[in-house]
């Protein structure tokens, strides 16, 4: 860590993200995790399997079945309700023998009337039938007034009882922002104009999810990965402009569509066909497949087509020669 001191700049780029937004909800901070962070995520892992290993000892359960609260129905919820039953699926190939599917009762709640309150109705229908296949038990419009320690409250006086909770309701700017002088909107985001400069300062530069950016229908960007990424094209190009003394273009996010992968059991999504605003509804291998090529970009825009074109082969290479006994 770099002690206090002071940098003069003439641009000023802000790309700070965001954070896990508890809403003030009573006992969230103290009895639940966070995923905001690589650390968060190695935490919670962590704690995953020595629950798990726990409920392995029929003398250490705290319930009869394993039981996992997530509260936040969007991507993340719903993909982690999917992953945690992989994983329950994996540990008992690996020895778990106590670890079963039938072992672990998941409780996904959200606030909204259903589960993925951005998406298609398409969508949120296929993803609730799926986890519902898989056993997750779906609460929507159910507000959460309190975590405890082993428990989560709802706002019908309903107690769900947990050995593992995860908060994944809605986001907010890190609380950094607060110290800027920069005007904020309600979620603490800063607001910028069309091109993406701070409503305070054009010198300053503020992209991703820690931006306010109105669109021209008035409403405002949502925080989303592909919109961070496209701003981030639009923002390159702008400061290229403004270095040349330029004229700065004004952002227009296009939704380009949404996948959900559920694990291995199952992914859904939609993409959007060009300009037309229809949406094409995939879900099985098609949407396995563009999931899958979603990351390669992603990883092609972190690392380069060679070095990504050799994680590629190795990645192949590693689930051609890998046992399919566990060794040690």
């Amino acid at each position: 860590m770099l002690p206090s001191r002071t940098l003069e700049y003439d641009l000023l780029l802000l790309a700070l993200g965001s954070v896990s937004n508890d809403f003030g909800t009573p006992g969230v901070a103290e009895h639940c995790h966070f995923l905001d962070s690589p650390a968060q995520a190695e935490a919670f892992r962590h704690d995953m399997l020595n629950t798990f290993l726990r409920y392995s000892d029929p003398e250490r359960r705290l319930h009869p079945r394993l039981t996992v609260g997530i509260v936040g129905a969007g991507a993340t919820g719903v993909e982690l309700s999917a992953e945690l039953y992989d994983a329950s699926r994996m540990l008992h190939s690996y020895g778990f023998t106590e670890m079963k599917s039938n072992s672990l009762e998941v409780h996904l709640i959200e606030a909204a009337p259903d589960v993925l309150p951005a998406l298609p109705e398409r969508i949120r229908k296929a993803v609730r039938t799926e986890l519902e296949r898989l056993g997750v038990q779906v609460h929507t419009g159910t507000r959460v007034v309190s975590v405890e320690e082993g428990a989560i409250v709802t706002a019908d006086e309903q107690r769900i009882e947990t050995d593992l909770n995860v908060w994944a309701a809605g986001i907010k700017a890190p609380e950094v922002l607060r110290d800027l002088g920069l005007t904020l909107d309600r979620n603490q985001r800063i607001k910028v104009e069309p091109t993406l400069q701070s409503v305070d300062d054009p010198n300053i530069f503020v992209f991703g999810d820690c931006a306010s950016c109105p669109q021209p229908d008035g409403s405002m960007v949502p925080p989303r990965a592909q919109a961070a990424h496209q701003q981030a094209q639009r923002l390159y190009k702008n400061l290229v402009a403004r270095l040349e003394n330029g004229t700065l273009k004004p952002f227009r996010y296009r939704d380009r569509g949404s996948l959900i992968s559920l694990a291995h059991f199952e992914a859904i999504g939609s993409l959007m066909r060009g300009a037309s605003a229809r949406s094409l509804f995939i879900e099985g291998r098609l949407a396995k497949f563009f999931y899958a090529s979603l990351y390669r970009m992603h990883q092609r825009a972190i690392h380069g087509t060679a070095k990504t074109a050799l994680i590629l082969l190795s990645d192949g290479l590693n689930r051609f020669i890998r046992p399919r006994m566990k060794l040690h």
